[in-house]
């Protein structure tokens, strides 16, 4: 079980900063913490005062290697039936984070194994220390992992994504920057610095067109091209009182006052 430890939820400044803390058993989540998550960034989206989330692992051992076997290796000894991701009543935790209008940071502090690589996958933008690596071990443990099979594909080559999923083999961070699955890198001790240089940068874009711009990428993906030019998703910027705050500025030659309206 998890306690209110397990996942520390903290802000910095218009930052929703949530830690895995279980450093002890590699920041496995439980169905708790997976609860957690999903219900931080929901009330996220109904915050204006959040303008992105970030998700990092705590220790120097690992971002996270997945959700916790000793948990299904209990509710099994109990004679609990194991439901996987499509046969529950709840909405998944990786399904609340694309679907969120809030840009989400993975800062992949250490090794993302299993269901931990999906969660960085699920993320936006994915930051990562030079000694991180990543792993999709499902296939060796009887698992699915739906979602990486879904979006994986989706994101690498399918013969590179599939290889990845067959076989569970280590993916070093080199080769995952090579497939653009890595914004950027940096040293274990840089890396919260590099992260918040970036959350900085696009913390000074407008929160309407943030919203705007992750909603279109996500509900539009996989469709028709000319379906998806007219799809209208996530809030009006051209109506804005942004937009002309935004023109204002750009003329004036001073920095934008966002107000998110």
């Amino acid at each position: 079980m998890a306690d209110a430890s397990s996942l520390e939820i903290r802000r910095d400044n218009k930052i929703l900063m949530l830690t895995l803390n279980r450093p002890e058993v590699r920041n496995a989540f439980t169905a708790e913490m997976n609860t957690q998550m999903a219900e931080a960034i929901l009330a996220a989206d109904f915050d204006d005062d959040i303008a992105m989330i970030a998700i990092t692992g705590a220790g120097d051992k690992a971002f996270c290697s997945g959700a916790d076997l000793n948990e299904a290796r209990q509710a099994a000894d109990a004679g609990e039936v194991f439901r996987g991701p499509l046969r529950t009543t709840r909405r998944g935790l990786f399904e609340v984070m694309i679907d969120s209008k809030k840009p989400i940071m993975a800062i992949v502090n250490g090794p993302a194994i299993a269901g931990g690589f999906e969660l960085a996958l699920a993320a936006d933008i994915r930051i990562a220390a030079e000694d991180a690596y990543f792993a999709l071990p499902e296939a060796k443990r009887a698992r699915g992992a739906h979602f990486a099979s879904v979006v994986l594909p989706q994101m690498v080559p399918p013969g590179i994504a599939m290889e990845w999923l067959y076989t569970g083999c280590r993916i070093p961070l080199d080769e995952a920057e090579r497939w653009g699955l890595i914004n950027r890198r940096a040293t274990a001790t840089t890396l919260m610095d590099t992260a918040m240089d970036l959350a900085a940068e696009i913390l000074t874009s407008a929160p309407l067109s943030l919203q705007r711009m992750k909603l279109t990428y996500r509900k539009t993906f996989g469709m028709p091209l000319l379906s998806a030019l007219r799809l209208d998703v996530g809030p009006d910027v051209y109506g804005s009182e942004d937009q002309v705050e935004g023109a204002r500025a750009y003329l004036e030659k001073r920095d934008p006052v966002w107000k998110g309206r």
